[in-house]
């Protein structure tokens, strides 16, 4: 019969590998715990940088508060590949700063410029950005990840098929031996999962315009790898607003956003 005791490594280890809870943006991701991996996908302009900029706020932001105001923060260090090239760090500012002037006015709280610029420049330093051009750049940037120490951080990628067709040409050479890029980093994502004991985030551009097809182009490993789905679909613009859903594929819960000036808003 099985020992029902149990040590305290043993109890720290099972802990770890059922992950525990991340309260990353409730109302779009339930139930996030720090074993998931997530998949944001959707076409051009459908929103998917957008809804980095704001999970990337909720982590860098303090969990105590400033002045006063508690900014509902995480105080999570991030690191961030950027693929696409699509992720500016100006606009990142921008969103902070209107988010804070807002906070600011609303709780009739005074502070100056240099003071609010001090403050956005130290959460700055939460954050780490490697930009890839090419898939070698890319598989590099995930190996050194994979062995660095002290991975405290919350992984994101912008742009996970950046470089699949680019990579499929390679391939397409019979005398090229070259391994499946995507093969390669699935693996290095499944080792930094497994250590690194924070959600991984990653955002994926359709191939083609039609998902279930889009989806059958990805290996199964890749499927296999991710834990919680989100499609993103533009609906349109409306007072300098643009429209998008987000839709759970898991779940099928489906929520409302709008992307203006300061960010994403969750209806």
């Amino acid at each position: 019969m099985a020992s029902l005791c149990e040590t305290g490594a043993q109890l720290f280890s099972r802990f770890e590998q059922k992950g525990c809870f991340f309260p990353l943006e409730e109302h779009i991701l339930p139930q996030l715990t720090t074993q998931d991996v997530v998949e944001i996908a959707g076409g051009p302009g459908s929103g998917k940088t957008e809804l980095l900029y704001h999970l990337v706020v909720h982590c860098i932001l303090p969990d105590t508060p400033w002045k006063g105001l508690d900014l509902g923060g995480l105080n999570k260090k991030v690191m961030l590949i950027n693929n696409d090239l699509h992720f500016n760090l100006f606009r990142l500012m921008k969103i902070l700063d209107r988010r804070l002037r807002y906070l600011l006015v609303a709780n009739s709280i005074s502070a100056n410029v240099t003071e609010i610029s001090s403050f956005i420049n130290e959460r700055l330093k939460m954050l780490d950005i490697l930009k890839c051009t090419n898939c070698d750049e890319f598989i590099c940037s995930l190996r050194y990840l994979e062995v660095a120490q002290n991975r405290r951080y919350v992984l994101m990628i912008d742009g996970i098929m950046s470089f699949y067709w680019s990579s499929k040409m390679r391939m397409s050479y019979p005398t090229a031996k070259i391994p499946d890029s995507m093969s390669i980093v699935i693996s290095l994502l499944k080792n930094i999962c497994k250590n690194c004991n924070f959600p991984v985030i990653i955002t994926r551009r359709n191939l083609v315009s039609s998902p279930g097809y889009d989806r059958s182009l990805l290996p199964a490993s890749w499927r296999n790898l991710v834990t919680k789905k989100l499609e993103l679909v533009f609906e349109g613009c409306n007072e300098k607003l643009s429209n998008i859903t987000v839709h759970n594929v898991i779940s099928g819960v489906k929520v409302q956003c709008a992307i203006g000036n300061s960010g994403l808003k969750v209806f």
